[in-house]
C-alpha cells in the first residue's frame, strides 16, 4: 500500500514564515522566480493539455512577472546570490515583489532583519536598475 504524500502536523510543528518555517515539505524544496514560471509555462512542450489550471496560472504571471527576459530574471537572481544570508524564499520573494527599499522589504519579508539595512538597498538598488534597463 502506498504511503500517503501528505503528513499530518504534530502541535509542535507551526508553521512561521517569518521565521522561514514553512513546514517540512519546503525545507529541500527549490523557489522559482514568477517570471522563470512565465518562462517555462509559454515554452511547454506542444503536445501539453491545454487545461483551465494552466490558462489561469499562465495569465497570473504574465501579469505579475517583474522581468521580461530570462537575462534580466537570471541577472536578478544572480545579483542576489551574491548575499550569502539569503535563502532560496527570501531570494524568491525579493525578485517576486520588487521592494523598493530596506524598511519596505523587511516589512513584507520579515526574515530579513538579519540583514544590516545599507546592504539590503544595494541589492535592491541593483534589481531596480535591472528592471528599469531590460530589454
Amino acid at each position: 500500500m502506498a504511503t500517503p504524500r501528505l503528513h499530518r502536523r504534530t502541535q509542535g510543528e507551526d508553521e512561521d514564515a517569518s521565521v522561514l518555517k514553512l513546514g517540512q515539505e519546503f525545507n529541500n524544496a527549490g523557489c522559482l522566480l514568477i517570471s522563470e514560471v512565465k518562462y517555462l509555462l509559454e515554452n511547454r512542450d506542444k503536445d501539453a493539455p491545454d487545461t483551465a489550471v494552466y490558462n489561469k496560472t499562465l495569465e497570473y504571471v504574465k501579469q505579475f512577472a517583474k522581468f521580461t527576459t530570462t537575462d534580466s530574471a537570471s541577472a536578478v537572481r544572480e545579483t542576489l546570490r551574491r548575499e550569502p544570508a539569503l535563502t532560496q524564499f527570501e531570494t524568491a520573494q525579493i525578485a517576486n515583489l520588487c521592494p523598493a527599499d530596506a524598511e519596505e522589504s523587511k516589512s513584507i519579508i520579515p526574515s530579513l532583519v538579519k540583514i544590516d539595512d545599507d546592504r539590503l538597498q544595494a541589492l535592491l538598488d541593483e534589481i531596480q536598475t535591472m528592471r528599469k534597463f531590460q530589454s
